[in-house]
């Protein structure tokens, strides 16, 4: 039902041809979907309860399902696929939704690769690896909302009163723009 309903399309399996030339690939999206469906489904009856259905929506909050979730987000954001996200992919990561990645590098970036150099790369081999990536996610069993909360705060809150004022944000716009909290940057350019 949820892959009729989401994708408009029937299950996916090993047999289907992949699509025609300007076709959309849904296959990995839906693989992806499936895994974590299993994955919720904790008492294995292919149905998702209430809770259960809170689990596949946010496998991140949830014990039974945050390996997933880790794993989902190393996937994301390790590009050439070394087991390991550099500096440079998690900057690309950033990056992502601006029109011109050749852009003047901003205040916020170098202050994002101070922090993913000081802060994620725990071991200081120059990249984030899945133990780092686990740390980063659910720092100290510190919900995620407020872990990135807190860093949004922290890059730009310029007089460091703990306290946003609307000057700081709308200077700090793209710091904004790129935090998985706010989810702003993907908004904006489904709008657009």
């Amino acid at each position: 039902e949820y892959v009729a309903t989401t994708y408009g399309l029937g299950f996916v399996d090993d047999e289907q041809k992949a699509p025609e030339d300007g076709e959309f690939d849904y296959r990995e999206m839906i693989l992806r979907d499936y895994n974590k469906f299993i994955t919720a489904d904790a008492n294995g009856d292919q149905f998702l309860s209430v809770d259960e259905m809170e689990a596949f929506i946010h496998p991140e909050e949830f014990h039974h399902t945050k390996d997933l979730a880790i794993q989902e987000s190393m996937n994301d954001l390790d590009r050439n696929k070394d087991g390991y996200i550099s500096v440079d992919e998690y900057i690309s990561d950033l990056l992502a939704d601006e029109e011109d990645e050749h852009v003047n590098k901003p205040e916020w970036i170098e202050l994002e690769r101070k922090q993913f150099l000081s802060h994620r790369d725990i071991n200081g081999d120059g990249g984030v690896d899945i133990h780092e990536l686990r740390e980063w996610l659910h720092p100290n069993g510190v919900p995620p909302a407020l872990a990135e909360a807190k860093h949004l705060i922290s890059l730009s809150d310029k007089d460091k009163d703990g306290l946003l004022t609307s000057d700081e944000i709308v200077e700090n716009f793209r710091v904004f723009v790129g935090s998985q909290a706010t989810d702003y940057g993907r908004m904006l350019h489904n709008e657009l």
